[in-house]
């Protein structure tokens, strides 16, 4: 397990707070899976070939409490999106806005400062500690960076050391948070196998499923 993870169960209420929608990190096993789950057409309904799918589903209380992380990772030849909308930090009164963001590889994040103050973005990959840059933020200023690799990111203030924050990258668009009844639903997904990760606690949990065209329901995942 890449180190990094474990920063996650602190990071939970950050990201209940800002209600961002989040994305899964590669490199994550659990005990041997179940069989992959599938979801078969009714004879009444069509599915259009080609079309992209709706994931929804559930987590018992047993695997994850609510507001935990759920994404699906490419288990094969997928030609997975980058997100086209750039990511958007800012900084305001003082704070970094969101303190908890989402980000996906080749996906554009813009840091900007929105307030008539000068500030600086240091950014810090938390699994071996490795500087990715370290610029001045002038009043109303935009900054843009594109991560490549995915993993944990401290990102802080030199001039004002109570400012921080933190970012996700992960390596596909298909991330989002559970309610508070456990529920979820992806939409907009590519057809094909994937590996669905829930996020929750040190340990994730990694299930193998596949993706119709159309409507996919995974139903309550123990």
């Amino acid at each position: 397990m890449r180190a990094g993870i474990i920063d996650l169960r602190a990071m939970r209420l950050r990201i209940a707070a800002t209600a961002v929608l989040l994305f899964g990190m590669s490199g994550c096993t659990s005990s041997t899976p179940p069989a992959p789950a599938t979801h078969t057409t009714p004879a009444n309904e069509t599915a259009p070939t080609g079309a992209d799918g709706e994931v929804t589903g559930s987590l018992a209380s047993s695997v994850a409490p609510p507001s935990s992380l759920v994404a699906l990772e490419a288990d094969g030849d997928i030609a997975i999106p980058v997100k086209a909308e750039p990511a958007v930090m800012d900084q305001v009164s003082l704070v970094f806005y969101p303190s908890f963001l989402l980000a996906q590889t080749g996906q554009t994040v813009e840091f900007r400062n929105g307030e008539d103050v000068l500030h600086n973005i240091r950014v810090t990959e938390v699994a071996d500690q490795r500087p990715i840059f370290n610029i001045a933020s002038p009043p109303y200023g935009k900054y843009e960076y594109k991560f490549e690799r995915p993993g944990v990111y401290n990102v802080g203030c030199d001039i004002h050391s109570t400012m921080r924050a933190d970012i996700l990258v992960t390596s596909t668009p298909y991330t989002i948070l559970t309610g508070k009844d456990g529920s979820f639903t992806l939409k907009n997904v590519k057809p094909g196998r994937y590996k669905l990760t829930v996020y929750a606690g040190t340990t994730p949990t990694v299930r193998p499923i596949e993706v119709k065209p159309g409507a996919t329901d995974l139903g309550v995942i123990q």
